[in-house]
């Protein structure tokens, strides 16, 4: 129970900040793009409570239809109405429908609610009424809403399908549309950056000291390069060595490939050749050493922000050869990779922050951003990758769109099989769970 809450716990909050974070940059590029946001949400409904901002005029003339109102001169401060609005040839919104928003009003036919032909061109907004006067009134028609399923968020955005909608995603070019999807996925590309940024400044006790071999196992990649025990490890790849972190996190960007590893032996220094190999088990790169720390010290290791900016984007970068050495190492083994659905995500999550503290919990932050980025930059329907694929098709055909329904099926398809997928690797781990088996080899 104990650590199916700190799986539960760990997890949670931490989708919804890569997601909120994820749909902000979706929120603000929006905006300055022109685009009309409806909402911004955080979590998924059933909406919990909601707040109305923004001003928005409208324009209300002869031709505005009124439902639960009997005209303009009913609409009052604080009121919630729903408004169908076309946009004029000077760029303003101009009131075609506004309805008082309420379950049900006396005396209006049922009918009289339904979309009449040419509407659905028509800006479907609705918030409180700010302020009204001869002809016009302010609309606070922004959402920002709270909703009772904690993981994730979204952005609501007009006529992301209908270009025939006033200020809407899909009326604009190619470009913009382009900038508006990409922002989500460079947000979770950001998001390593500044943590990373955050954690080379602040100081951290390290124990580091002189990396010795203690044992090198028979027929290894380490025998083969002749590495004998007792030789002091100087530096791998030209980076010095003086932890056991450092040391893994080099064999395992180098997996697969040649690893030079200068090392002392008996006063002089030795430069060796080691290939890491993947070991399918554990699901890492090994060399087939046993380390030991000599003369170990603890010491307060931090940068200065100008150091720690540029070496954001190099451990971001090693992150990324990372996840792609672990992939290659699966593959290249002739075994598939073991994907993990949210009950597997949650349990490795549980784990690294109960061991790790608040910086293993950081460090799956990083991670799982990193992959986010991937995963919605990757042609996958229904995704902001799959959206981006029709937007560069559009290029490739010289502006000339996919049908929208075309493009609606391809997504629908697309959210079917993914969430199978999600199903699928779900039944996976659970019954690792039912094993006792860790998600963490």
């Amino acid at each position: 129970m104990e650590t199916a809450l700190i799986a539960i716990g760990s997890l949670v909050p931490l989708l919804l900040i890569l997601v909120v974070i994820h749909e902000a940059g979706h929120f603000f590029t929006a905006r300055a793009m022109g685009v009309k946001v409806l909402e911004f949400g955080v979590g998924f409904p059933p909406r919990a409570f909601g707040v109305y901002t923004g001003n928005t005029p409208v324009l209300v003339d002869r031709a505005t239809r009124f439902i639960g109102l009997s005209g303009p001169s009913e609409l009052g401060r604080g009121q919630k109405v729903k408004v169908s609005s076309a946009e004029d040839s000077q760029g303003n919104l101009v009131a075609r429908v506004i309805e008082l928003s309420k379950k049900a009003v006396k005396g209006e036919p049922k009918d009289s609610e339904e979309e009449r032909p040419g509407e659905k061109d028509l800006l479907k907004h609705e918030g409180k009424v700010r302020s009204a006067g001869d002809g016009s009134f302010i609309l606070a028609d922004m959402l920002y809403s709270v909703n009772w399923a904690p993981i994730g968020g979204f952005v609501r955005l007009a006529g992301e399908a209908n270009p025939n909608v006033p200020r809407s995603l899909a009326g604009k070019g190619a470009g913009t549309r382009f900038l508006v999807l990409i922002a989500g996925p460079l947000m979770n590309a950001i998001l390593p950056l500044f943590i990373f940024t955050v954690l080379l400044m602040i100081p951290q006790d390290v124990l580091v000291g002189r990396l010795a071999i203690a044992e090198v196992g028979e027929g290894t990649a380490a025998a083969e390069a002749q590495v004998q025990a007792g030789d002091i490890v100087l530096r791998a790849n030209g980076t010095d060595i003086e932890d056991r972190l450092e040391f893994t996190r080099q064999i395992n960007l180098n997996g697969g490939s040649r690893m030079d590893l200068l090392v002392e032996r008996d006063g002089r220094e030795l430069l060796l050749f080691v290939r890491p190999r993947f070991d399918t088990e554990s699901a890492r790169w090994l060399v087939g050493v046993i380390p030991r720390l000599d003369d170990s010290r603890i010491v307060s290791q931090s940068q200065p922000i100008y150091k720690a900016i540029p070496n954001s984007f190099v451990n971001t970068w090693d992150m990324l050869v990372l996840v792609k050495q672990a992939i290659g190492g699966s593959i290249g083994e002739g075994s598939s990779p073991e994907f993990s659905g949210p009950i597997g995500i949650a349990q490795v999550t549980g784990e690294i922050t109960r061991d790790g503290g608040w910086y293993g919990w950081l460090g799956v932050a990083i991670l799982l951003s990193i992959n986010l980025a991937i995963l919605n930059v990757l042609p996958i329907p229904m995704l902001d990758g799959g959206r981006i694929f029709f937007v560069v098709l559009e290029w490739v055909r010289r502006g000339k769109k996919i049908p929208a329904e075309k493009e609606g099926m391809v997504h629908l398809i697309g959210f079917a099989l993914l969430i199978g997928g999600i199903v699928l690797v779900s039944v996976n781990d659970i019954g690792r769970l039912i094993d006792g088996r860790s998600f963490l080899g």
